[in-house]
């Protein structure tokens, strides 16, 4: 019994020194993560600590060895992910892409340091800068220059300046990113997302510089459109509303007049619709009222239009006739031929 409690009070005394002692050195622990493992360093010579490891990067990129700068760059930060040089090294590693003119890769490698360091990184606009440059080399890039000069497809660089806003809504040159959004989408002959992309900047960014040519390249589009659809009701009805929006907000515009030449011949259009709707029902027997209906319609809405005098002509015409008698409103008119499914007198089946 007596050795029993002699060791339980030699191990409490060793749990209160230990306590004490630790208290008294207060050691600080530090993790290190490893990130995902990549083949481009495998046979590279690596160091110990990311300060090691950023000085010997360094050097390799001032050689000029960017290519092998690259990947010591990129093995520093998988390494150390969390350490004071690893937001330096994924800023230095998409420079270096974008000095190599690898642009979709550099432009990945600014987003990784977007998503994974935003507060960590130096000069966040310089960032931006640069993935918008990225997107409109990509925008103007020809592909396939071996066949007849290549071509352009500018729609693939949407998604690049929708990153850019994401990344920066507030940023100053995010309505200029917004308007090329726009000009992809019109060059690409996209014309419904053209219209979409340029009413969101005015929306978003209604006192931009932009703002006003954006309007007025809503107004192209919806123009373009038109060609398309030459007697879709909506796209006339969408094309009255731009410009009417247009004059409203940009009454100082220098497009001002060619808009105004633009509505009246839409107002005339609209017009002609509903006159070419009366005279359908003038030429049915048993409808004039419809047809009066149509032209005083046309007469209320449109009182400008020049089919105005050939409209109260017609009214009159109609009234005139609606106080005839029905006979003779429908007079009988003898048939110049048998109709074809008569012989002679009597019918087939007779």
């Amino acid at each position: 019994m007596r050795i029993f409690k002699t060791l339980l009070a030699l191990a409490v005394s060793a749990v209160v020194l230990s306590g004490t002692t630790g208290c008294a050195t207060k050691k600080h622990y530090v993790i290190e993560e490893k990130g995902s493992f990549t083949w481009r360093t495998t046979f590279d010579r690596k160091k110990k600590a990311s300060a090691e490891q950023w000085e010997y990067a360094s050097k390799t990129r001032d050689k000029g060895k960017l290519k092998q700068a690259d990947g010591r760059m990129l093995y520093l930060f998988r390494r150390w992910p969390n350490s004071q040089e690893a937001p330096w090294a994924a800023r230095a590693r998409a420079d270096m892409l974008f000095e190599r003119g690898k642009w979709k890769k550099s432009f990945k490698a600014y987003q990784y340091l977007v998503d994974n360091y935003p507060s960590r990184m130096d000069d966040y606009d310089s960032v931006l800068e640069r993935q918008f440059d990225i997107s409109v080399k990509l925008m103007n890039r020809r592909r396939l220059r071996w066949i007849f000069g290549g071509y352009r497809a500018p729609e693939y660089a949407v998604e690049y300046f929708e990153a850019v806003i994401r990344n920066g809504p507030q940023w100053s040159r995010a309505p200029e990113a917004q308007f090329m959004i726009g000009t992809c989408n019109q060059d690409a002959k996209e014309y419904d997302l053209a219209i979409t992309a340029y009413g969101v900047l005015g929306y978003r960014y209604p006192e931009s510089e932009y703002a006003e040519e954006a309007a007025w390249k809503q107004i192209g589009c919806l123009s373009k459109l038109r060609k398309e659809f030459p007697y879709s009701p909506e796209v006339l009805d969408r094309t009255l509303t731009a410009t009417t929006v247009f004059l409203s907000t940009f009454p100082k515009s220098a497009y001002r007049d060619e808009i105004i030449q633009m509505r009246n011949i839409l107002y005339e259009t609209k017009a002609d619709r509903v006159f070419d709707e009366a005279a359908f029902y003038a030429k049915v027997p048993k409808e004039p009222k419809a047809a009066i209906i149509y032209y005083e319609k046309m007469i209320e809405e449109y009182p400008k239009s020049k089919r105005v005098p050939d409209a109260e002509k017609r009214i009159a015409e109609l009234k005139e006739l609606m106080a005839k008698p029905i006979q003779a409103r429908t007079p009988d008119v003898p048939r110049s031929r048998q109709l074809p499914f008569t012989k002679g007198e009597t019918n087939v089946e007779g």
